[in-house]
């Protein structure tokens, strides 16, 4: 069996992205402690073994784990297990940057769903201890995924520890300059290298957490990581109880084993996370004396596809334009209808000429033209379109209601004229027509195109030129003679009594 793909990394996605842990795979083949909370008397060193087919080489790989510890703190129990599982998570969310991770105990505590309690604390400070004292030795057993093969690894999982006592009443913080916790460990440079070359895999981390027996928690941090090849797994009895679940005792039998496994696996079917299988499919007799145990990953019901609203207005329109539907929800939500009907207008002239701008992406342009209201080509009017106006609903827009009367909807029909005839000229074309503006308009209108000019105003400058040629193509066209440059004054800061002076003057 070959470990280390990188697509392992992509394991378990049906658990909501926010709740998942991470777990390195090595950690997760053979079991680090024993399954009970005490050690028996007079054992200080544990052993696991197995034999597998390394198809990547083409031969059989026996693989060994020998964990050994020191006189005075012994042997990890199953608590401890669980402590290493959330110092994975402290690095996971740093990252895994550095080796040495600084920590809050409460932090650990809580992730580890411990009482906030001395009891805790206490514990948590005896298995940080215990770690530093446990050698693991690795025999053709160490999956190397840089170098894609078995190694030998031997080596403390931490390196350094330090741990800051839990603060008395009326003692002041022990905290570096920046405020953060001083206790912290660092992970021995083997394992660190690990979790850099990305040998981890998605775990469950709540579902974990719900898991009340040493034996399913085992059972699920294995199967979890083998369910990657298939969702039926099947194993030799013996081998899997003792060398990847850690029932040590070698005078079980199979009846004794199977009593053993059936409460963890039980937990694992009501959790949902198992097939339930009755006895005689879940441990099937190979021949006489030896027997498998077989697991089948529980299928999730497919969620029922609840039907969205069909977009309607402004949304319709972005929709039809590329944008995704919740996009399109977000961008008629965080802004004015003006503003997205004149990005639609730029928009459709762009395309319309089939612009480079637009050409790779264009939904993409659109949107990023709103968020971040691109200033539109001078060559192309931003004045909003009669249809653009008449797709919002009356409440959203208060340019519907303006063109509701026979005269204002002539002005936005021919408004859409000029835009066209603009938006077909070349631009020496639209030099000539500037100048002949210049000439024609009344004064008012070119002293304030000269002042926006002189201000040094890109956009300002924009807007009345705008203003200057809309006003003298109406008088060319013999058009409704209201001026179309509200806009210019909006952006000088006038006020509607200045601005309606100005009209009655144009």
């Amino acid at each position: 069996m070959k470990e280390g793909k990188s697509s392992m990394e992509t394991h378990g996605e049906r658990a909501h992205l926010k709740r998942m842990g991470r777990d390195e795979m090595n950690l997760a083949e053979f079991p680090l402690a024993l399954l009970a909370d005490r050690v028996p008397p007079g054992c200080k060193t544990l052993v696991f073994e197995d034999q597998i087919r390394d198809k990547g080489h083409g031969q059989d790989v026996v693989r060994r784990l020998t964990i050994s510890a020191c006189d005075k703190f012994g042997l990890p129990t199953a608590l401890d297990d669980e402590v290493i599982l959330g110092l994975v998570q402290l690095s996971k969310a740093d990252n895994f940057t550095n080796r040495e991770v600084p920590f809050s105990r409460y932090k650990l505590i809580h992730l580890l769903n411990w009482r906030d309690e001395g009891k805790s604390y206490s514990r948590l400070e005896e298995s940080l201890k215990r770690w530093v004292g446990v050698t693991l030795y690795y025999d053709n057993a160490w999956w190397d995924k840089a170098r894609k093969r078995w190694v030998n690894a031997h080596f403390h999982l931490l390196d350094n520890l330090t741990l800051y006592q839990r603060l008395k009443s009326g003692e002041r913080s022990t905290r570096d300059n920046n405020g953060g916790p001083l206790s912290s460990f660092t992970w021995n440079e083997i394992i660190f290298r690990s979790f850099r070359a990305g040998n981890l895999r998605k775990v469950d981390l709540e579902f974990y957490k719900t898991l009340k027996s040493a034996v399913a928690k085992r059972l699920y941090r294995f199967l979890d990581k083998h369910f990657y090849f298939g969702g039926r797994q099947r194993y030799n009895l013996a081998r899997f109880a003792r060398e990847h679940v850690g029932l040590l005792s070698q005078s079980y039998d199979a009846a004794q084993l199977k009593r053993r496994l059936t409460p963890g696996i039980r937990e694992l079917e009501e959790a949902g996370y198992l097939e339930a299988l009755p006895a005689k499919e879940r441990f099937v007799c190979v021949r006489r004396g030896e027997w498998e145990v077989v697991f089948i990953r529980a299928v999730k019901p497919a969620q029922k596809e609840v039907e969205s609203p069909q977009p309607a207005g402004l949304e319709a329109q972005l929709v039809d334009r590329g944008v995704t539907a919740s996009v399109a929800n977000r961008l008629v939500r965080d802004f004015p209808a003006e503003t997205i009907n004149a990005k639609l207008n730029v928009f459709d002239r762009l395309a319309a000429r089939r612009d480079a701008r637009i050409s790779k992406n264009p939904a993409g342009y659109l949107v990023e033209s709103i968020r971040k209201d691109y200033t539109p080509p001078p060559e192309i009017p931003t004045t909003v379109s009669l249809a653009a106006v008449k797709s919002n609903p009356p409440e959203q827009s208060k340019a519907r209601k303006r063109i509701e009367r026979p005269e204002d909807k002539k002005f936005y029909v021919e408004q859409q004229q000029i835009e066209e005839h603009l938006a077909g000229l070349s631009a020496e074309r639209l030099a000539e027509l500037e100048v002949e503006a210049l000439k024609s308009s009344p004064s008012f209108i070119v002293e304030r195109f000269r002042d926006a000019v002189a201000s040094g105003s890109e956009a300002l400058t924009r807007q009345y030129r705008r203003c200057l040629l809309e006003r003298h193509l109406r008088t060319i066209f013999n058009l409704m003679a209201e001026p179309a440059c509200t806009s210019s004054r909006k952006a000088i800061g006038d006020t509607p009594e200045r601005s309606a002076a100005t009209c009655q003057q144009g």
